[in-house]
């Protein structure tokens, strides 16, 4: 089975590309609209803790976010490295970029954190094998009715009767038309007795309704 990973040809990674191939998938370059990485479903950024800090300081990341949305695939900003550690390494007051970090959620765009190049390889690899081995599972069998279930809702269907009063019939009878025909000898209440033959012997273009038959 053949896993593909589609990487741009902006992408100047290559330890990256590198741990994508060791984790199984093959990589093809080709220039992305947006984006690093194209993985089954999932379109990645790629940004070192140093580049997402930048962006968020000069606002490029919610551009590039538009970006990976207008992509029509699921958008994912991988942010690699220590962020909080180069917070503080920068003297960076963290409001600013766990704002940031709300409006990306937001709009809609996924966030995963690794900690090297190596572990980037493997999250885009994986999400290539999980969209191939989702695409290969069988789709699940509709559950067919069987006639004996159908033939019990049939007549569970009809005023006081319900599946337990059915099956009983179906047993006595034989089968539904059976059941039917001789309906008048159910052992049933009066009032279910008058609504079932509503049911069955009102003609279908007629008005009237069975609270019309029961009285007051």
């Amino acid at each position: 089975m053949e896993f593909i990973v589609l990487v741009d040809t902006r992408e100047y990674a290559q330890e990256v590309v590198r741990h994508i191939k060791e984790a199984g998938c093959r990589v093809l370059k080709t220039k992305l609209e947006a984006g690093d990485y194209v993985a089954g479903e999932y379109v990645f950024e790629r940004k070192s803790v140093d580049d997402f800090v930048n962006s968020v300081i000069e606002g490029r990341v919610f551009e590039q976010a538009e970006r990976l949305k207008s992509s029509g695939l699921k958008p994912v900003v991988v942010v690699e490295g220590d962020l909080w550690r180069e917070l503080r390494y920068r003297r960076i007051s963290p409001n600013a970029v766990l704002g940031a970090l709300l409006a990306l959620s937001s709009m809609g765009v996924g966030l995963v954190y690794t900690e090297d190049k190596a572990q980037t390889g493997v999250l885009v690899c994986l999400a290539a094998r999980r969209a191939k081995k989702a695409a290969k599972a069988p789709a699940p069998k509709k559950k067919e009715a069987d006639v004996r279930s159908l033939q019990i809702a049939l007549l569970a269907s009809l005023p006081g009767i319900g599946p337990r009063r059915a099956e009983e019939l179906l047993k006595k009878y034989g089968t539904p038309l059976n059941a039917l025909l001789n309906y008048k000898s159910w052992e049933v209440d009066s009032k279910s007795h008058t609504l079932i033959k509503r049911v069955l012997e009102t003609p279908f273009d007629a008005s009237n309704t069975l609270d019309d038959y029961l009285g007051p």
